[in-house]
């Protein structure tokens, strides 16, 4: 297990808004025969757990069974999610662009997503998410 410090940001396009999120946390990676585990606190209280194999991401964010949400990733697929907002559900469909985990030459990680996020037709918006480990 590695202590590592993850720089997040993320860019979201919702119709003619964007807006822009920029987020510092500590956390651990461990890495088991090629798959990353990481997991850490977004905003000193929710939890975060990754999964990151090859070509698949699996985001599992929230405090508990009532209140999560659960993003799957897999580059030109489309994958089923679930956001659980005090137990009411809501199902939606990622549509991954771009998956790409690259090691840099100054020792760090980047984590880079683009994806689509859809309610049954209805694109809900366009999102780039960067993740840097150090």
């Amino acid at each position: 297990m590695s202590k590592i410090k993850i720089d997040f940001t993320s860019i979201i396009k919702q119709e003619e808004e964007t807006e822009t999120f920029n987020k510092q946390a500590a956390g651990e990676m461990v890495v088991t025969n090629g798959v990353r585990r990481i997991s850490y606190l977004e905003d000193g209280t929710i939890p975060v757990k990754m999964l990151l194999k090859d070509n698949e991401l699996i985001i599992r964010r929230g405090v508990n069974q009532n209140n999560y949400s659960l993003l799957k990733f897999v580059p030109g697929e489309k994958e089923a999610c679930r956001y659980l907002m005090e137990g009411r559900q809501m199902d939606l469909v990622s549509s991954t662009n771009l998956l790409e985990f690259l090691a840099k030459q100054d020792g760090s990680q980047e984590l880079r997503i683009e994806y689509d996020l859809f309610s049954g037709l209805y694109l809900i918006g366009n999102y780039a998410v960067t993740l840097i480990f150090t």
